[in-house]
């Protein structure tokens, strides 16, 4: 059984054995990451030190001073997938600074659970919690052709349209901004 749970301290352990190992081994070019890329300035993602250890331990820090946001599935006490759902102001590299609006910007499914729903249900449960957390909005970029490639780790458009996102303006050459109201 999978169970989607707002991360916490509580599940820090379990979310970093994610992020060091089996979150990323259909997709080794994300690995280090640890989901900090949109929260770091782009200074500190030109510096190379920043994959890795550094991006670990931002990863706690900012989990503890709730910088960073999202939700976990898990299969018992296992993180198999992660979904970064933040407010748009902790997003340094995004447009947008409403303080009620959310966006869903990463998913990662551990390969042996890809295909099974995971990002789908980790996405309806968020949908629902959201506004539990003041958001009235939240607003996702997935690739506009709809396909889900390599780089596809915001998402199939499809799953956002079925879950009643509303496409809007591109939001670069690539990426279509959605948005759903809470």
């Amino acid at each position: 059984m999978i169970e989607i749970r707002r991360l916490t301290l509580d599940e820090l352990g379990p979310y970093l054995e994610f992020m060091d190992g089996p979150a990323f081994k259909s997709q080794p070019q994300w690995q280090g990451c640890y989901c900090q890329f949109y929260l770091n300035t782009r200074e500190q993602n030109a510096d190379p030190s920043s994959v890795g250890e550094v991006n670990r331990t931002r990863a706690c820090d900012r989990l503890a001073d709730g910088t960073m946001q999202g939700y976990v599935a898990l299969t018992g006490d296992r993180v198999i997938g992660w979904m970064a759902a933040n407010s748009f102001k902790n997003f340094i590299e995004l447009p947008g600074d409403q303080e009620d609006a959310a966006a869903i910007i990463c998913f990662v499914v551990d390969e042996e659970f890809q295909g099974r729903g995971v990002a789908t249900k980790m996405l309806s449960f968020a949908l629902k919690d959201l506004p539990n957390h003041g958001y009235r909005a939240v607003s996702a970029a997935p690739l506009a052709s709809g396909e889900f490639l390599s780089h596809g780790y915001r998402g199939p458009k499809s799953m956002f349209e079925k879950a009643g996102f509303v496409p809007g303006p591109m939001v670069d050459d690539k990426h279509v901004l959605m948005t759903k109201v809470l």
